[in-house]
């Protein structure tokens, strides 16, 4: 599947209009220059994990509102053979958005880790809460300078302005499902 810089950049120009700011502005702030915000926006380039964190970041909405095939209804279903996957946002994982995220306060997902070392990840932070209930495999989620091991059964709650990352020392996939809030509302 192609990465969809098209749609992405579609989706960051209608956020960028409803907050109500100039394309100058979502530059500053997200710490790009304009003329990258410009290209982005036109589908002309596709962005890094980096760059997508701090636009999302910028915008006060989780990343997977660049991804999310909502039209804004009140009820939204999503069955397992249209699931939406997302695969870039960090190495070694899927997303597999179970929930819409555009104006929403919650984002729910099925979070994939195939089993890979922890230093192609790196410490993130975001305003909100996250939580995680681990179905199958081994996690391991470091918050702050704390390690956690979490196996089948096991769940997480934190704060996500802590720094954190995950990864899976297993010899299998470890499958979570996963939920995240944004306090910016």
């Amino acid at each position: 599947m192609e990465f969809p810089k098209v749609e992405i950049g579609r989706r960051i120009r209608m956020l960028r209009r409803e907050v109500g700011i100039t394309s100058e502005e979502l530059a500053k702030r997200a710490g790009v220059s304009q003329s990258m915000v410009s290209q982005i926006e036109r589908g002309l380039v596709s962005p890094s994990l980096e760059t997508l964190w701090n636009l999302a970041n910028s915008l006060n909405v989780q990343i997977f509102a660049f991804f999310d095939q909502t039209d804004g209804e009140r009820v939204n279903v999503y069955r397992r053979d249209d699931e939406l996957v997302v695969k870039r946002i960090r190495p070694n994982s899927e997303y597999h958005l179970l929930s819409p995220s555009i104006g929403k306060d919650i984002g729910f997902f099925k979070l994939v880790v195939d089993p890979g070392e922890e230093v192609e990840d790196q410490v993130i932070q975001h305003k909100g809460e996250e939580c995680g209930y681990i179905l199958e495999g081994t996690l391991i989620v470091e918050v702050g300078p704390d390690r956690y091991t979490l196996t089948e059964g096991d769940a997480i709650f934190f704060d996500s302005e802590l720094p954190h990352r995950f990864f899976n020392p297993g010899e299998k996939p470890a499958i979570a499902v996963w939920a995240m809030t944004a306090n910016w509302r």
